[in-house]
């Protein structure tokens, strides 16, 4: 973690700036540390990324304890004697962050993330949607919600944005892992935060561009995950959304499906979809050669993942594009427009 994120940061129980007390160090950067309010709430950084869930310090204990070795650094000296701290809110949904977790644990680094190259995956999801040219993009603020395995997050920079890459699951590690070995871009400015959308814990009116790519239909209530990102825009600000559509025949098979899959223990899921990935591989190939629909070649831990997004996550909502607009309008957003449009969803930019 750079110093540089403590201007963008806020804690999700009050709003409130962050300290941050350094305990190891990695040149320049924090590598494990405690960030903690006025209000005293308290949130780790571990592996150079900032822990910011509510039950963050607690699940992190065991490690934060073992770096300390006896030391009491000064936020964390009233604590130590009940081995760790709760904030006051744990609500987050834990399915879906073991369900992604476990997903992103397949991903191998700088690979293709849904069969596609990661040059395509800028192009599709992100220039040929947002309506701003590249050369100005320079020295813009983003935020990527819902970064998933980091490896977009990291190219953006590419263009000169300095990017805040958020995610609920453990992703965001093989997002760290990407912009360490990244050579093409300027990896130091990517921020990566694993946090709540519902929740996020990030100042209000700091973003040029909010990028979401098949992230809020995962979440408990997309709309309201909407509205709580959408104060994080600047004024003229670019918002970008892609999203589950309904299909007449392929939905409602997929969600009998899921009605059972979404209610195995995450753990459990987890080795059925590596069991199910050759099954699925050969079900794809099988469409493609019958010219039924065209599904991307995967490899074994592509189809692990694709198994875990489609059949272990907890929620999966469909909207469509007059809907979404809809709650565009409602939020300020002037310039409104449709993109991605394919198969099994599409894209919603609008400028704020």
């Amino acid at each position: 973690m750079r110093d540089r994120l403590l201007d963008l940061l806020r804690c999700p129980e009050c709003s409130g700036q962050f300290d941050l007390e350094k305990i190891e160090l990695s040149g320049d950067e924090t590598s494990t540390g405690v960030l903690s309010c006025d209000d005293r709430h308290f949130y780790p950084v571990v592996g150079g990324i900032p822990r910011m869930l509510p039950n963050s310090l607690r699940e992190h204990w065991p490690f934060m304890k073992a770096v300390l070795a006896g030391r009491k650094p000064r936020v964390l000296a009233s604590l130590l004697e009940g081995e760790s701290s709760e904030n006051g809110n744990d609500a987050y949904d834990l399915r879906t962050k073991q369900n992604f977790s476990k997903e992103w644990d397949n991903h191998d680094i700088g690979g293709k993330t849904w069969g596609m190259e990661l040059s395509d995956r800028i192009q599709w999801f992100f220039l040929d949607s947002i309506r701003i040219p590249k050369e100005d993009l320079n020295g813009k603020i983003m935020l990527d919600a819902g970064c998933g395995n980091g490896s977009q997050s990291v190219a953006y920079t590419r263009f000169g944005l300095e990017v805040i890459a958020l995610d609920l699951s453990t992703g965001v590690e093989k997002g760290e892992a990407f912009r360490k070995v990244f050579k093409s871009g300027r990896p130091e400015n990517v921020h990566f935060v694993q946090a709540d959308l519902q929740r996020p814990p990030l100042a209000a009116g700091s973003f040029d561009i909010i990028h979401s790519a098949g992230v809020l239909h995962h979440t408990p209530n997309t709309k309201n995950t909407f509205r709580a990102l959408t104060p994080l825009l600047k004024e003229n600000g670019t918002f970008y959304a892609w999203l589950y559509k309904y299909e007449k025949i392929v939905t409602p098979i997929v969600n009998s499906m899921r009605s059972i899959t979404t209610r195995v223990p995450s753990p459990v899921f987890a080795g059925i979809a590596n069991a199910a990935a050759v099954s699925f591989i050969w079900f794809c190939w099988t469409i493609n050669k019958l010219g039924i629909r065209k599904y991307e070649t995967l490899n074994r831990r592509e189809a692990v993942i694709a198994v875990h997004d489609i059949f272990g996550a907890p929620y999966a909502h469909y909207h469509d594009f007059e809907e979404v607009s809809r709650w565009f309008r409602l939020a300020g957003f002037g310039e409104i427009w449709a993109c991605n449009d394919d198969r099994r969803g599409f894209g919603v930019c609008g400028r704020l």
